[in-house]
């Protein structure tokens, strides 16, 4: 996946606690990673409230193809962006790269909008809708 489809980027540095037995990032320390993407992506479009409400999302699925290990004190660059847009979810895209460029990883998650007092799916808000295909060029909605 081009690297030009991705408006945003976000950098972590890898800890000791990421580490697993092996000496290097464990499997699940990655999705740690893609879930500060998202709050930064959604930080960056103004998405995330200042008071938390009944409304948000949820996550619904996520996947993470591994290609390269990360080590202690790594730097690595999460780049993502919002490939699809539905109804009432939409699909986040992903890819990591190591300080020295490599592809470290790709991944996606789909986010469903809900409703936690009725517990319930619900359409994604007009605002948000606007603003991610504000923010990323390109991308289609799908409303119905």
């Amino acid at each position: 996946m081009s690297d030009e489809l991705f408006r945003f980027a976000t950098t972590v540095e890898v800890r000791w606690r990421d580490l697993d037995a092996m000496n290097h990032v464990n499997n699940a320390v990655y999705f740690t990673y893609l879930e500060q993407a998202r709050v930064h992506y959604l930080r960056e479009l103004g998405l995330i409230p200042e008071m938390p409400s009944g409304v948000g999302f949820i996550l619904a699925e996520a996947r993470c193809q591994y290609t390269s290990p990360l080590t202690l004190g790594e730097r690595v660059t999460v780049r993502i962006r919002v490939s699809d847009l539905g109804r009432s979810s939409f699909v986040f895209t992903y890819r990591m790269e190591g300080q020295d460029g490599r592809l470290v990883a790709e991944a996606r998650s789909t986010q469903v909008c809900y409703d936690y007092g009725n517990e319930r799916s619900i359409p994604l808000s007009d605002a948000w809708r606007q603003a991610i295909l504000a923010f990323e060029p390109g991308l289609s909605s799908q409303t119905t």
